[in-house]
């Protein structure tokens, strides 16, 4: 009878110590499926095609004078960007990916309070192609990029 005592005694303690055993594996598990998850998630950050930076400035004449309305457009050979200028200052939509970018200006006309439509101070007609412009800008992390236009010769 103690022998059967003692094998039933020696069960239950092995039971408790396979459950308790049990209990960490599976705290082991949850705990690297949780850390799992947390590295899928931090690595969603900036990557691929989201990757970017902010670019903006101001453009003006030498003078000073700002140029009110028109677009400011960043080229490149994967790339080409463009945002608006709205009194003298600029900002690309969306994320420019780091990289070197030429830059062309093309002016707006601009409405009067009458509601016909004005041209604006012109500039010289090399700031219109990416090429000519003389413009460029190296993109590596946000940028503020100042342009300063001069008016047709």
């Amino acid at each position: 009878m103690r022998n059967r005592t003692l094998y039933s005694n020696y069960f239950r303690e092995s039971n408790r110590k396979f459950t308790l055993v049990a209990l960490s594996f599976r705290m082991r598990v949850v705990s690297l499926l949780c850390l799992f998850l947390l590295a899928c998630c931090v690595g969603c950050g900036q990557s691929g095609s989201r990757a970017g930076y902010s670019v903006g400035g101001s453009i003006a004449f030498p003078d000073g004078t700002p140029v009110n309305y028109g677009e400011v457009t960043l080229t490149s050979r994967s790339f080409t960007g463009s945002g608006s200028i709205m009194g003298g200052s600029y900002g690309i939509s969306g994320r420019v990916p780091a990289g070197t970018y030429r830059v062309s200006v093309q002016l707006a006309e601009t409405p009067d309070t009458a509601g016909s439509a004005t041209q604006q101070r012109l500039i010289d007609p090399k700031f219109n192609n990416p090429e000519t412009s003389g413009l460029t800008v190296e993109v590596r992390e946000r940028t503020t990029f100042n342009i300063t236009v001069t008016a047709p010769q």
